[in-house]
């Protein structure tokens, strides 16, 4: 291969590995991944405590790849804890940790009816929600079902978690910016006087000219009639 080609070929593969970077970059977790701490509550009352459910580790926002990872089975007396919310008609908590301010760790939170977790066969589907700048925004949770039915509770142990990512997406805005400048250009013509009047001489002064018009019309008519009459006389 000579050495111009040689070079061109270089050069392509090296353009060409430098834009799959770009591509997946633009669609990785700076680091290549990001874990996030789930918790969870089977707790009553304004001030539940919380305990780790698992992890979820983020892998992309735009391609929707996330996985959770249980601690633990859920242990017996999690399920009696579980089963009483179910039986009060109460709600089973989840928070995911977002990071640390000033006052402490920073959680969003969202809950679920108990008994859809019962009747679900502790299966939920958990959504995260991302702002364009990749910050979470906040967490939601579905189960297939949300009624108590009877379940066979002994089997339960292990979490059927499944973890999606969305993003949100800013729609079309109204162009303000071009409006004002319509408005300031209309400003400024009207106090250039630009916007003249395009009516004829007659149709702008009609009234002033039919007036006169009349009153030379009769002034010659009497003067006419004053010649005749004194020819006559003669």
């Amino acid at each position: 291969m000579s050495a111009p080609m040689s070079r061109l070929t270089t050069s392509a593969l090296f353009l060409v590995v430098i834009g799959f970077c770009c591509v997946w970059s633009d669609d990785e977790f700076e680091g290549g991944s990001r874990t996030l701490i789930l918790e969870h509550s089977f707790d009553s009352g304004l001030n539940p405590s919380f305990t780790k459910k698992g992890t979820v580790v983020l892998k992309s926002v735009k391609g929707n790849r996330a996985f959770f990872s249980q601690v633990s089975p859920l242990s017996t007396g999690e399920l009696d804890k579980l089963k009483g919310l179910a039986r009060k008609n109460d709600i089973y908590r989840l928070r995911l940790q977002t990071g640390s301010g000033s006052s402490g760790e920073e959680y969003v939170t969202t809950y679920i009816p108990a008994c859809g977790i019962l009747s679900s066969n502790l299966s939920d589907h958990i959504w995260i929600h991302f702002d364009q700048t990749g910050e979470v925004m906040g967490i939601s949770v579905e189960t297939v079902s949300s009624q108590c039915t009877n379940v066979n509770s002994f089997s339960l142990q292990d979490w059927n978690t499944s973890v999606e990512v969305s993003q949100t997406v800013l729609g079309p805005s109204p162009d303000t910016q071009s409006y004002i400048e319509k408005l300031k250009r209309e400003e400024q013509e009207r106090a250039k006087g630009q916007t003249e009047d395009k009516r004829s001489f007659l149709a702008k002064y009609w009234m002033y000219i039919v007036p006169v018009v009349l009153v030379m019309m009769l002034s010659g008519g009497g003067d006419q009639q004053g010649q005749g009459g004194g020819g006559g006389g003669q």
